[in-house]
């Protein structure tokens, strides 16, 4: 697997962040993803491609372990703005498969096959279109969730075909947002490395950013 640099260049200046004002937290992500449950996950994208830059992410951290543990504090702040942790990919598989088995129940058995064309429609439209208007919320399988909030809530990105193949979208229990918040997930890290760089002193001693709690120990 050739993995792309720019992902891996921001998680280095944010794992260097980590290590200097959030060790806890950083004990926390866990090691690389094997190669294998990535293959898994890429086949269960119905047929998609995982963007490059995510298979870098995954290849050096898969995810914030958030279990809690015997020996130490469940970690506190959000790594991602303004309240996301990143998930791993046997998580995000996971919750991928429940997102999509909710509309499913939510729905009267005579409507499914109704629904099912409807959501095969949408797999088809080009990466980036969103639907936040729909009755029932909307999940497809090319949207593979990649950080939660603890509410149900989180970010997926959009594996569909298109130019912006691989964007990043806030979603909440009940549906998502108008556009996608960045166009990759180079963008999401190398925004968020670049934001925790940029603190001043007052910032980095309250670990606030306006609604955004940093990650602490």
């Amino acid at each position: 697997m050739t993995l792309t640099h720019a992902p891996a260049d921001a998680w280095d200046r944010i794992d260097r962040w980590l290590s200097d004002h959030a060790p806890g937290y950083r004990a926390r992500l866990r090691p690389p993803a094997e190669s294998e449950l990535l293959r898994r996950v890429a086949e269960r994208s119905a047929g998609a491609e995982l963007p490059p830059a995510l298979l870098s992410w995954w290849a050096r951290t898969d995810g914030l372990d958030r279990a809690p543990a015997p020996e130490s504090p469940p970690p506190a702040g959000h790594l991602i703005p303004d309240f996301y942790d990143p998930c791993g990919a046997a998580e995000a598989d996971e919750r991928r498969t429940i997102h999509l088995q909710v509309a499913q129940d939510i729905l009267p058995p005579p409507l499914a096959a109704a629904w099912e064309n409807h959501t095969r429609a949408r797999s088809a439209d080009p990466a980036g279109t969103l639907y936040p208007t729909e009755a029932v919320p909307v999940w497809l399988p090319e949207w593979l969730p990649v950080a939660v909030d603890g509410g149900g809530g989180g970010l997926f990105t959009d594996l569909r075909p298109g130019q912006l193949h691989g964007c990043v979208v806030p979603f909440t229990r009940t549906g998502h947002d108008r556009a996608p918040r960045w166009p990759g997930i180079t963008e999401m890290l190398t925004d968020v490395a670049d934001r925790l760089q940029s603190l001043d002193a007052n910032e980095a001693v309250a670990m606030m950013v306006g609604r955004w709690t940093l990650p602490r120990d």
